[in-house]
């Protein structure tokens, strides 16, 4: 059988290994490009001729019926081998599976040579075998192997745990489509898992991958993306730790794999906006985002008033909020916002009273009430949530906000006068998309820290600075050095 084994292609051949390879693949094995995704071919040298000794064994007993291959990838003009192609087995993958498994020098990438040679493989093995099904698993992040199984035909199935414990997107590639196989697709099951910390690193990936997506689609290739189309530090892990912190920040799981991510923000008793809605670009368009909005609505029965904030421009957002039973209330060339009422019953949206079942005190939430010119004056507003308003013009004078936490708001021109600070920490904090300079005065920040700051532009005009340090260099020896410099 082996000398059956070889497989011509425009770009690439592939043909049985020898024992007279070792040199070549061990040197390919060196590359942390190819070992770095497959650690397993990080074998010493004495590894590696067990190991192509077995290879080579193998092709003698070739079985249709039990395929197990492994060929050199050839470049046809180069007569080099600049990688591997194989159809295996896997350990944590089913018995009756086969893995299409490949790897190519680094010298090599981005010219379609491993693509190539996966579908010359592929075509061959359902041709010469009893297989009709072939898959492959990548890790999420692996771009550039989820692009050689989309380009050769494969099949997104599901994102799956497999025995060690890593999630990986499964596709197939079928020899003949068949209705079990798409029917397949429609069977995987969802589920919502309350964020804790340690998920923010995940969440803000697969967050990145699907609004880079929805920038390359619907932006235009514009350099001032606004804040409809993709929420501001998307893809700061800060920002989602802040969420999961504070707000109601939930994984959205398939097969135990995190696939995507749904943020809300409970205004009160009654009433919810969800913040984000985000799915892993692979896995949309099968009906996750539909079982989402259903599960995160089961997840707060009380809520009867739902509020989202989408993008103008993406019209399928429209549709599909508008199918899920929501109306727009208010649409513009950028934004358009949209509210859900769950409650049969009529309510009053301006005023919602009820007796507190705890403290047996009265709780007042005022939810799309005009409250323009309102005085508080003397009164106790101890934990009291202000979300989702126009406090333009507002005035907040001889005031106890000890403890208070300002987050997510927009304070552009806005003025802070005679207020003690003491303790205040300024967080992941930016001059907005305009640049607008900050303006200290008048202000006593001795002993202040400001680290990993962009302080770029900044001046300090008749400012005391006895003591202060600049990445722990004393300002006044920085000072006497720049005079010295200068004489």
């Amino acid at each position: 059988m082996k000398s059956q084994l070889f497989i011509h292609s425009n770009s690439v051949t592939l043909r049985p290994f020898t024992l007279e390879d070792q040199a070549t693949v061990y040197a390919l094995t060196q590359q942390p490009e190819i070992t770095d995704v497959l650690p397993d071919w990080k074998m010493t040298e004495e590894q590696l001729r067990e190991f192509l000794q077995f290879v080579v064994g193998s092709y003698e007993q070739f079985n249709p019926e039990d395929v197990r291959i492994l060929l050199a990838v050839v470049h046809n003009k180069d007569q080099r081998i600049i990688g591997w192609c194989g159809v295996l087995p896997n350990d944590m993958l089913d018995r009756a599976d086969r893995e299409v498994a490949y790897a190519i020098s680094r010298d090599y990438r981005n010219k379609g040579y491993i693509t190539e040679a996966v579908q010359a493989l592929t075509a061959y093995v359902f041709e010469h075998t009893l297989l009709d099904r072939i898959v492959g698993i990548v890790k999420p992040h692996n771009q550039p192997s989820r692009k050689v199984l989309e380009h050769t035909g494969f099949r997104y199935i599901s994102r799956r745990m497999l025995m060690d414990q890593e999630c990986y997107d499964y596709f197939e590639l079928l020899k003949v489509k068949s209705e079990p196989a798409q029917l397949k697709q429609m069977h995987c099951t969802f589920r919502l898992r309350r964020a804790e910390q340690e998920d923010a690193v995940v969440l803000t990936e697969i967050c990145t991958r699907a609004f880079d997506h929805v920038i390359k689609v619907w932006a235009d290739n514009e350099k001032d993306i606004d804040s409809n189309l993709c929420p501001p530090d998307y893809s700061s892990v800060r920002m989602h730790r802040y969420v999961i912190r504070e707000w109601d920040y939930y994984v959205v799981e398939s097969d135990g794999c995190a696939i995507g991510g749904v943020s809300v923000n409970v205004l009160g008793r009654k009433h919810a906006r969800i913040d984000k809605i985000y799915i892993d670009p692979v896995c949309q368009g099968r009906g996750v985002g539909t079982q989402v909005m259903r599960l995160i609505e089961a997840e707060f029965p009380q809520i009867e008033t739902w509020k989202l904030e989408t993008s103008g421009r993406q019209l399928d957002n429209h549709h599909f909020y508008e199918k899920m039973g929501y109306v727009c209330i208010y649409a513009s060339e950028d934004e358009f916002v949209y509210e859900k009422n769950m409650s049969v019953d009529s309510f009053d949206p301006t005023c919602d009273e009820t007796l507190a079942k705890d403290s047996g005190e009265s709780v007042v939430e005022y939810v799309k009430a005009n409250l323009d010119s309102v005085c508080y004056s003397t009164s106790n507003l101890t934990n009291s949530r202000i979300t989702d308003c126009n406090l333009s013009g507002s005035k907040f004078t001889n005031l106890n906000m000890t403890n208070i936490l300002l987050a997510d708001l927009r304070l552009t021109d806005s003025k802070i006068e005679f207020c003690a600070l003491d303790g205040v920490q300024f967080q992941d904090t930016h001059l907005g998309s305009d640049r607008v300079p900050m303006q200290w005065a008048h202000c006593d920040l001795g002993g202040s820290r400001f680290i990993d700051c962009d302080l770029s532009g900044v001046q300090l005009e008749q400012c005391q600075v006895n003591g202060m340090k600049i990445n722990g260099v004393e300002v006044e020896k920085l000072l006497a050095a720049y005079e010295a410099m200068k004489s």
